[in-house]
Parts: structure tokens; sequence; C-alpha cells
């Protein structure tokens, strides 16, 4: 089975095009794994003088093509079982390349100029489907990761050591972070410094954290949204009554999400409307105007790329 296919800048190293025959769900799951594979991989390219490599990575190989006319570099990640397949697919997949050849070498950094490019190569992979079926690198990430680190050599004393010391200070931070957010990017600092202490368990156990905990913020962010838009759309017809009750559903939704003062000042404006009667007319209209200024600054605390 091909596991990955990769193309990179043979001079920067830059990641021009990328395949991972994974289902999306677990690209998903397993996204830090891949990119420290894909980390791997470049460096493979970058310390390979020859036109063509063939490194052993647990059950399955690397094979690395050097192309000069493009220059770039084709890395197909496969199984042991179907090297010999694969390197009869590897012309076909260079011939692509080559029919592509302008925006290779002329690559400026948009992926949805490949789009034709990714068709033909899923059409020649498809073609052959003794190499969609079989085992998958997901399998095994405790064993693909040691033979990764086994062949980047061992760390010194020292540096173990004040990596140790670093993720012992941030595991106990993660442990009392109650902030969704920064407990995720907690999380992934801890997957960098696992993958430097070549921890597989600790590994593979923060990237499982930390997918748990992107799912549950864009699960949040889909909910606050649905609030926000309900809290403008009956703000609009001033149904004030209703505004509160979304409003209140919004302040709910933001638990773990961001600061604490924050929600008190949203929940204080949202009962508010509720005594509009007593507040004086000035005041209240500042109020409304508070409340229609919300989604730019709830989107402002909960900026996040994920």
């Amino acid at each position: 089975m091909i596991q990955a296919l990769y193309i990179f800048q043979s001079n920067t190293k830059d990641l021009m095009y990328n395949k991972n025959f994974q289902s999306d769900e677990k690209l998903e799951m397993f996204d830090s794994f891949f990119s420290a594979l894909q980390t791997f991989v470049s460096e493979l390219t970058e310390s390979s003088s020859e036109s063509l490599s063939t490194i052993e990575l647990g059950e399955y190989f690397v094979l690395i093509t050097r192309i000069l006319e493009t220059i770039s570099d084709l890395v197909v990640i496969t199984d042991k079982e179907d090297i010999k397949e694969v390197q009869k697919l590897i012309p076909k997949i260079i011939e692509i390349i080559m029919s592509h050849q302008d925006l290779f070498i002329k690559w400026d950094r948009k992926p949805e100029k490949l789009e034709m490019f990714d068709l033909k190569i899923i059409k020649l992979i498809l073609s052959d489907k003794k190499l969609l079926s079989g085992s998958s690198l997901t399998t095994d990430q405790s064993t693909i990761l040691k033979s990764i680190w086994e062949q980047k050599g061992s760390l010194s004393e020292q540096l173990r050591e004040d990596l140790l010391k670093k993720r012992d200070e941030l595991e106990g931070k993660y442990s009392i972070e109650e902030n969704f957010i920064k407990k995720y990017e907690i999380s992934k600092k801890l997957i960098e410094i696992s993958e430097k202490l070549r921890d597989d368990e600790k590994f593979i156990e923060y990237q499982t954290e930390a997918k748990s905990l992107k799912d549950e913020i864009k699960d949040r962010k889909l909910r606050l949204n649905y609030y926000l838009d309900k809290v403008k759309e009956s703000l609009e017809y001033s149904k004030y009554a209703e505004t509160y009750s979304y409003l209140y559903s919004f302040c709910l939704k933001l638990a773990n999400f961001t600061d604490p003062q924050l929600i008190s000042k949203y929940r204080t404006l949202a009962k508010t409307l509720l005594n509009r009667s007593k507040v004086p007319k000035e005041e209240f209209r500042q109020v409304i105007e508070d409340i229609s200024m919300i989604e730019k600054e709830i989107n402002e605390h909960l900026s996040i790329n994920i």
C-alpha cells in the first residue's frame, strides 16, 4: 500500500504537495503524527545527495527520487511488501509531474493550482487497487516514531534533563488549566516536547488530548455563532425577551472558553434587557450598542488556529 506521497522543493525543502492515503478522520485524528512524519521525510531529502534513495522506516520504506527538471524531490512512503510495485509506479508519477513542470518550477504557493495534478495522481494510484489496501501508518504509531527517532541520534543528557523539566512544568499547568483554548495550546507544546524526548507514549497521549480539545473548541464555536446570530436577529426586531434568552445561553457556552469577567459583563447586559423599564433611555441605548459589539469582541478573544 502507498501510505503517503510528498513533493518538496530541492533547494528550500518547502512542501509543495502532499497526499496521505488515509481516511479524513485519521488525518484529523493523527495530524501531529503526520506532521512529525512530514518533517522527518523533509530532513531525509535534505541529507540525500543521491538521485534515488531508499530508507527503511519500521515496516515501511521511504523512497526518495530527485527530479532535476522540476528542482523537486518526490517522496513516497510504502509498505515493504509493495516496494517493487511502487518502484514501477514512480516513473508514471514523475511523468505526471513533468506534464505540470511549470507549476513546480514557478511554484507560487497556491495549492489550488495543483487541483488537476492532484486528480491525475489520485486516478493513477486508484488504478492499482492493491496499493490502496493493507496496513496503515496510524495503526502502529509507536513503532514508526521510534524508528524515526533512532535515525536522528541520541539526545544529550543536559538537553533531556531540560526538556523533562519543561514538560513537568507544562503538565502542571495543563492539569489545572480550565480554559479549553489555553489547554489546547499547552497540549501542542507537550506534543512538541514529547517528540523531542522520543517519548512515543506521551506523544500519542497528548495528540489524543489535543484532538479531543480541538473537537470541543470547534463544536463550541459553532454553538456560540448560532446564539450570536439569534441575538442579532432578535435585537434587530426589538424582541428583548428573546435577546435575553439567547444572550444568557451564549454566556453559558462561554464557560471554560474566555475570561470570567467578560462572561459576567455579558450577563449584566442580558439582565439589563429584562429591567429596561427601570433603565434611563441613554443608558439602554448604550447597552444595545454594547450587545451589538459582542461578536467583534468575542472573536478577538477566541482567535485560535485549529
